[in-house]
């Protein structure tokens, strides 16, 4: 009788705490597009085009339609696309659970589960208007339903991960290193049938999958060959101009190893820059791998590191968003070990640290959905003051189009440019963003004695690291 009775109080613990988790995601979700992706996504909800940037190529026609279907409901675009994010992610308890099953009672795998998806960072970075939410619910669906069809024979089973897979590509593209969990399958379905027919069908199915989204994302743009056309140009600017990957970005690589592990990894991902949730997870990782039994699925551990070493070299490192899914399944594997066997007094300390994280992810939510982001005060101060005047930004322009401020903006990227065009505000004030100075600065010039500090806007550096704060300067002309 007492052990069911237990059972029964942290299911019905677990349950009460994922409601209040999901509640909080969905009230605070992010009403804000304060980067240049977010403005590409919210546009997109109103009208979708990918020559205009609205979204941004591939054009992630699974996340936009089920932003439209929350924008029908929810007149706020990013506030919708922030919602579908928070439901979709919380869908994934379902698949962590089932993964999870298999090795611990029900009621633990729930907990487990819960764990997981109260990751403070993930909630936070989650509730906003970028495919990183839904992306990454929609992968614990994809990796249980890998696992769901290694165990059965039909060769229809294949079908349902390949589906998935399909809406992964669809939602955001930058997961396709996961495709190796598919050839995982592929290859022991060989293994055991050794039928050449089946693996082609296998193949041709999830390539049937792929062209549903990429025919209609086509069709759009007038065509195949135009789309590729420009999937070709906005794949040559993301590895030689401003995708920040490791071909373009300065930092050596041991710095940049150090920045992926340590700050963006596990000082952000995992500990959220808190030193509290910092240490509470070096004792449960200490005891899991001390006591724990829990051996992650194949085809997640081999995909797991195959996108470790495109999120390395070919994301932005300024970003540690690019990490959720690494973080989730370090938690994953984590929680698992620690689980495994549940006894009270590790469910007990279990709960200790899922309420602290929740706490600090509830308190982080709040805080991004309450507080502007920084180029939204920018644009509001500027709203105020007396023109003439033009303001010479980097990537904020297009939030500063998006809120159709009255003041006129250029985005700039060249001293050289920047010297000719101001020529044409001589008579304005002119005014610039800490990104222009220090792109500018970066180049070798030293424009220090032609600028003078205005003022700074402060927001959540932990949910935008790039434009978290933005310095305004006015620029000064003579010696």
């Amino acid at each position: 009788m007492k052990r069911p009775f237990l059972d029964r109080v942290w299911l019905g613990f677990s349950i009460g705490l994922a409601a209040v988790l999901l509640g909080a995601g969905l009230r605070y979700a992010s009403p804000y597009a304060a980067s240049w992706d977010e403005v590409d996504f919210a546009r997109a909800l109103e009208r979708y085009d990918l020559l205009a940037m609205q979204p941004h190529f591939p054009g992630y026609p699974y996340f936009v339609l089920g932003g439209m279907a929350v924008h029908a409901a929810i007149a706020n675009p990013a506030k919708a696309l922030s919602i579908l994010n928070v439901l979709v992610l919380y869908s994934a308890v379902f698949p962590i659970v089932w993964l999870l099953a298999r090795h611990m009672p029900r009621s633990a795998a729930l907990w487990a589960a819960l764990s997981v998806l109260s990751s403070s960072y993930v909630l936070l970075a989650a509730a906003r208007p970028m495919s990183d939410g839904a992306a990454l619910g929609v992968l614990w669906w994809y990796i249980w339903a890998v696992e769901w069809a290694r165990r059965r024979t039909t060769w229809m089973a294949q079908l349902w991960p390949s589906a998935l897979f399909s809406i992964l590509m669809g939602i955001r593209l930058s997961y396709a290193p996961f495709a190796a969990a598919l050839l995982i399958l592929w290859h022991e379905d060989w293994k055991t049938h050794r039928r050449l027919g089946r693996v082609a069908a296998s193949l041709l199915a999830a390539a049937a999958f792929q062209f549903v989204w990429v025919a209609a994302v086509a069709a759009t743009e007038g065509g195949l060959w135009p789309f590729f056309k420009l999937g070709w140009a906005f794949v040559a600017g993301h590895f030689s101009e401003w995708g920040g990957t490791a071909a373009t970005s300065p930092l050596p690589f041991s710095e940049r190893l150090y920045r992926f592990i340590v700050h963006n990894f596990v000082w952000t991902g995992i500990a959220s820059q808190h030193v509290s949730l910092l240490s509470a997870y070096a004792a449960i990782g200490a005891i899991a791998w001390r006591t724990g039994r829990f051996q992650l699925p194949r085809a997640l551990v081999v995909s797991a590191l195959l996108y470790a070493v495109w999120a390395l070299f070919g994301q932005n490192i300024d970003k540690p968003r690019h990490l959720l899914p690494l973080v989730h399944f370090a938690l994953f594997y984590v929680w698992g070990r620690f689980l495994a066997a549940p006894k009270a007094w590790r469910l007990a300390l279990a709960a200790a640290v899922v309420l602290l994280q929740s706490a600090i992810g509830i308190g982080l939510l709040h805080e991004q959905a309450k507080t502007p982001p920084a180029v939204y005060q920018l644009a509001d101060d500027l709203r105020d003051k007396p023109q003439p005047f033009v303001v010479y930004t980097w990537e904020e322009t297009r939030v500063l189009d998006y809120l159709n401020v009255p003041f006129p903006h250029k985005d700039v990227l060249h001293f050289s440019f920047f010297l000719q065009d101001k020529e044409n505000y001589r008579h304005a004030m002119i005014y610039m963003t800490n990104h222009v100075v220090q792109g500018f600065e970066a180049q070798g010039i030293d424009i220090s004695r032609h600028v003078r500090k205005v003022k700074t806007y402060r927001s959540s550096p932990l949910a935008d690291p790039v434009y978290g704060t933005i310095t305004l300067y006015e620029w000064v002309d003579g010696e």
